[in-house]
């Protein structure tokens, strides 16, 4: 029994630490789309309020709640960071919904509105960004997310029933678990939706409409 607790405190400290560091290059992404990005963008006005909501979504209360739960990490709050952190995991699950329509919304603003073509080029030479494009960069979130499931589940597995901290990770888990499911949704509906697409342009020329709005 020793040996088992052992082993699993081993294994646990090394998710625990690898959650952390990753959290940590998680934080610095996203602060380069908040710093760099959302937060000027807002002070010039290059982007109208409806246009920058729809862009970035929940992005800075995603970033917020991130930096929230790498200050529990650090000072080893584990069960209770990580509590708390679950508590904000509809975000991800908003983030997912209008990612299809940012997207959309972003190529719409680099076609028509040249001072935000600009502006995106320049934001991007900066040496922080390491030749990443926004594109990329909007990706993370959802990256970042299916992540947290591989780490929740390895810590549960090797924390100890009999710990103080089982019940709030197996509670995590529930949560992440819930938010996850609703995520492969919305990514099952999209792939549905491209697929009746693909199909559509085979049958051009036909009269035959597999898709149709709504």
């Amino acid at each position: 029994v020793e040996e088992q607790r052992a082993r699993w405190e081993r294994k646990r400290s090394r998710t625990a630490k690898e959650l952390l560091e990753t959290e940590h290059k998680y934080l610095e992404q996203l602060d380069l789309v908040v710093t760099f990005f959302v937060t000027i963008l807002k002070a010039k006005g290059t982007l109208k309020p409806a246009v920058l909501e729809t862009i970035f979504g929940p992005l800075e209360s995603i970033h917020s709640a991130s930096h929230v739960l790498s200050l529990h990490l650090e000072k080893g709050n584990l069960g209770q960071g990580l509590e708390n952190f679950c508590q904000n995991l509809e975000l991800y699950g908003h983030y997912a919904e209008n990612l299809e329509q940012a997207n959309k919304t972003l190529k719409e603003q680099l076609r028509k509105n040249k001072s935000f073509r600009r502006f995106k080029k320049l934001q991007e030479t900066r040496p922080q960004f390491q030749e990443r494009k926004l594109e990329d960069l909007l990706l993370l979130p959802l990256q970042r997310f299916h992540q947290y499931k591989h780490f929740l589940r390895d810590l549960l597995e090797n924390t100890s029933p009999d710990s103080a901290e089982y019940p709030k990770l197996a509670k995590s888990v529930k949560s992440l678990s819930e938010v996850s499911q609703w995520v492969q949704d919305i990514i099952r509906k999209r792939e549905n939706s491209l697929q009746l697409l693909r199909v559509q342009k085979l049958l051009k020329g036909q009269k035959t409409q597999v898709l149709t709005p709504g």
